[in-house]
């Protein structure tokens, strides 16, 4: 920790621009995304409605019924959506979080070439695109089936969601871990001793912040918005730094 923040400290300016990058990041993923992922939530809405109809008559076969003559035509869109934004999600995740990344890893004493680093990052990065799209693929079928279950079986619970959610997770993780040394298994080399505590660390600033922010609000509303943005940027940007210090020499350990 302590030495975390004496590079930060030798490092201000690079520190800014990785949170500048940072941000940049979602204004763009948001920017670009949004048009689509609204498509998306439109053609799910017309798809699960659809559905409905065709299950109350025939209970079985979720799969089955999506390539029904009635249903076809929104599944082809729907996919089609899918593909569009899982392609932009990852062209914008690679040049920007590439960026920072890098950036970071230069703050963390690498010295990696930026265009070098940018492909293995892009490169890593399609083993965990293809992880996201079937989580999202299994999510979307489970609300589905979930959806439609609540309306024969009211409260049922829904154990489904909460595993793919914790494997989801787990996979973020995992991807996390990997960005310093672009390397897969980094988080499973990484001891305990050393990932424990960087979970941990980052589960108190994200517990802190929601303390925090509803006091801050109390005082100023307006403030609320930029302080909150502030603090999780630089949390966000202090654990990325102190992960890529902590994994450093976990692929050279015998």
């Amino acid at each position: 920790m302590k030495e975390t923040l004496k590079l930060i400290l030798r490092n201000k300016l690079m520190f800014i621009t990785a949170i500048a990058v940072d941000i940049a990041f979602f204004i763009a993923y948001g920017f670009y995304t949004g048009p689509v992922s609204s498509k998306l939530i439109s053609y799910a809405a017309l798809i699960t409605k659809e559905l409905s109809i065709i299950m109350a008559k025939q209970p079985t076969g979720l799969l089955k019924h999506l390539w029904t003559p009635e249903i076809r035509p929104l599944t082809v869109n729907l996919a089609l959506l899918i593909i569009i934004f899982f392609a932009i999600t990852y062209l914008i995740y690679n040049i920007f979080q590439g960026t920072n990344w890098w950036v970071i890893t230069e703050i963390a004493g690498k010295k990696n070439k930026y265009h070098k680093y940018l492909l293995g990052f892009a490169k890593i990065n399609t083993i965990w695109m293809a992880g996201y799209v079937v989580y999202k693929i299994i999510d979307f079928i489970t609300a589905v089936r979930y959806t439609l279950v609540q309306k024969i079986i009211e409260n049922t619970p829904n154990t489904g969601a909460k595993i793919i959610f914790a494997a989801a997770l787990l996979l973020g993780i995992t991807a996390f871990f990997s960005y310093p040394t672009l390397k897969t298994g980094t988080l499973f080399k990484t001891p305990l001793k050393k990932s424990l505590p960087i979970l941990i660390t980052a589960a108190v600033f994200y517990i802190a912040i929601q303390i925090l922010l509803p006091q801050i609000n109390k005082i100023n509303t307006q403030a609320t918005m930029i302080i909150g943005t502030a603090l999780l940027f630089i949390a966000i940007n202090f654990i990325k730094i102190h992960t890529t210090k902590a994994t450093e020499n976990v692929h050279t350990r015998t």
